[in-house]
């Protein structure tokens, strides 16, 4: 018995029937394709308004609103970071220069403590006579010469010491005294408005005619708070001066002549009560003629 064999109408219509469905679905894919690259689209522009600059360490970073904070506690976290890691540089030089100071004053202690000890000896052989001693014990009157020769040997060494110390104790007070200036240059930088070589000359000109000296000033080494101080009360009277001279000027102001007005036209045949009775009813008759 022979296979049956599909009709040729059928499979054509079967193989139409799936090409449509395959178009269909193509057609569906790339709609839903369309779509999403809209919603992307859509969304993207909202993403990107949402993000805000913020700045770190010097740049500037668009990011989402949620890692502000995170940034900023970061940045924080860093600025005191550095704060303290600038603060133990600072203790740590100050402590240096703490024991270098010791140091350096303990140098000067046992240098004044040798020195008067040398000055005691050399004491005691100015009372010797020396004449005397060498014709009873030439000998001894040689050795003690020897021994005065010494200590006054010992005696200009501690004393070359002494100045040594004196010499390098100004330097570094010279020293000292620049870096606390310049550490206070920076401090009046921040604190004083508009601070520049105008406003200083100003402000110890003030200190000048306010009756601070020359050396007052200096010895201030620029302490901020005083630089402050001496720059408002500058600003107070100038301010004073300026409204002075502005009442002075509206003082000398010349006075505005009175102009004269005239009076009025008054009716003398209106009716009013300081007329007498009979100048009233004259005048009441007379308007009533008027008015017919």
């Amino acid at each position: 018995m022979e296979d049956e064999q599909p009709d040729e109408g059928i499979v054509e219509e079967e193989v139409e029937a799936e090409e449509e469905i395959e178009e269909s679905t193509e057609q569906e894919v790339d709609q839903n394709t369309d779509e999403d690259s809209e919603e992307d689209s859509e969304e993207q522009p909202e993403a990107v308004e949402d993000l805000q600059i913020v700045e770190f360490e010097g740049k500037e970073y668009n990011i989402p609103p949620e890692l502000k904070d995170a940034i900023m506690r970061q940045s924080d976290y860093t600025t005191k970071t550095q704060e303290i890691a600038e603060q133990r540089k600072d203790l740590d030089l100050d402590r240096t220069r703490f024991q270098e100071a010791i140091q350096l004053q303990t140098a000067h202690t046992e240098a004044y403590t040798q020195l008067g000890v040398i000055d005691q000896q050399l004491a005691q052989f100015n009372e010797i006579d020396w004449n005397t001693w060498a014709t009873q014990d030439p000998n001894a009157a040689q050795q003690a010469q020897i021994q005065l020769n010494q200590l006054r040997e010992q005696r200009q060494q501690a004393t070359d010491k002494l100045s040594s110390l004196q010499a390098e104790s100004q330097q570094k007070a010279h020293t000292e005294t620049a870096r606390v200036v310049e550490a206070n240059r920076s401090k009046v930088e921040k604190i004083v408005p508009n601070w520049n070589a105008d406003t200083e000359k100003a402000v110890f000109d003030f200190g000048l005619k306010s009756g601070l000296n020359e050396q007052q000033l200096a010895g201030t080494n620029y302490d901020p708070v005083l630089i402050n101080i001496l720059n408002k009360a500058r600003l107070f009277d100038e301010l004073q001066q300026k409204q002075t001279v502005k009442k002075t000027k509206k003082s000398k102001e010349p006075i505005p002549q009175a102009t004269r007005v005239k009076p009025k036209k008054t009716n003398n045949r209106t009716l009013h009560d300081n007329l007498s009775t009979e100048e009233w009813l004259k005048r009441r008759n007379a308007q009533i003629a008027k008015r017919g």
